[in-house]
């Protein structure tokens, strides 16, 4: 149900002033998955297939498995998470692979809480980050969603014309038809004046993250579930204990010269005497 909770979030967040008044959108959500929407667990997985327009010849899928579960360094109840994307629904050579152990609070997985990380690429052999390496990749991620989260001066300075302003709807549940299959689901749709600018549906037979169908009409973009299932089984080859990490690579350290790398300790003659 988390992925459900997300989706959630991101209503109240396209149209706060609704959010303030219990909005509808979202208990529309919250009613459908309260339904039988369940935890994840380990071997829930779900394939997505992406069209990025341009006449199908921009597809490709994305696949998210849960296949392991136990406890990380800090002692936390922790799932082994793996994400393969590829141009074939079944990941036939695919083009990136992961895998990550995070954290889990409850029914909550913690995507933000990455204790190890490993990652594959079509010509690349899977390897492990450094604790080092990964510390690095979190920072960059933590500051990535510091800066989302803070607003935009120009949306101060330049109000939003009356009437521009999105309108969430949403739909009773109904039957959908899908790649994978007819689900129950209730579409949410993000409006400006007459507008549909995102369409979504929704639904609790979906494991993880909930999302049976997404489109953006204006630049015919879509993203639908193509497979679904609770048998998955861990797929990356992983590499042996003793195989070398992923380090992060210093500039000075390699090219001691090159300009703008610090200094070194002690200044040589001609910084002393100009």
């Amino acid at each position: 149900m988390r992925g459900g909770l997300a989706i959630v979030a991101l209503l109240l967040v396209v149209s706060p002033a609704q959010a303030q008044q219990e909005n509808p959108a979202a208990r529309t959500v919250m009613a459908h998955l309260a339904k039988g929407a369940r935890a994840t667990r380990v071997g829930d997985w779900v394939t997505y297939r992406f069209d990025g327009g341009a006449g199908g010849n921009r597809v490709y899928y994305w696949r998210m498995a849960v296949v392991g579960e136990e406890k990380d360094k800090a002692g936390r109840d922790a799932v082994w998470v793996e994400m393969e994307a590829g141009t074939h629904p079944a990941m036939k050579s695919p083009l990136m692979q992961m895998r990550m152990l995070v954290a889990r609070e409850g029914e909550q997985i913690r995507y933000d809480a990455i204790s190890r990380l490993y990652i594959g690429g079509p010509t690349d052999r899977p390897q492990e980050y450094s604790q080092e390496a990964l510390d690095h990749v979190i920072k960059q991620m933590e500051e990535q969603g510091r800066e989302d989260k803070m607003p935009d001066p120009d949306d101060e300075k330049t109000p939003m014309p009356v009437g521009l302003k999105p309108v969430l709807r949403s739909s009773k549940e109904m039957r959908v038809m899908t790649l994978a299959g007819t689900v129950s689901a209730v579409s949410i749709e993000v409006v400006v004046k007459k507008t549909v600018v995102k369409r979504m549906w929704i639904s609790r037979e979906i494991p993880l993250m909930q999302l049976a169908k997404m489109e953006i009409p204006g630049i015919a973009h879509s993203m639908e579930v193509a497979e679904y299932g609770i048998d998955a089984k861990p797929r990356m080859v992983l590499p042996a204990p003793s195989a070398p990490k992923v380090q992060l690579e210093y500039a000075d350290r390699i090219f001691p010269d090159l300009p703008g790398t610090d200094a070194p300790d002690e200044a040589g003659p001609s910084e002393t005497h100009p």
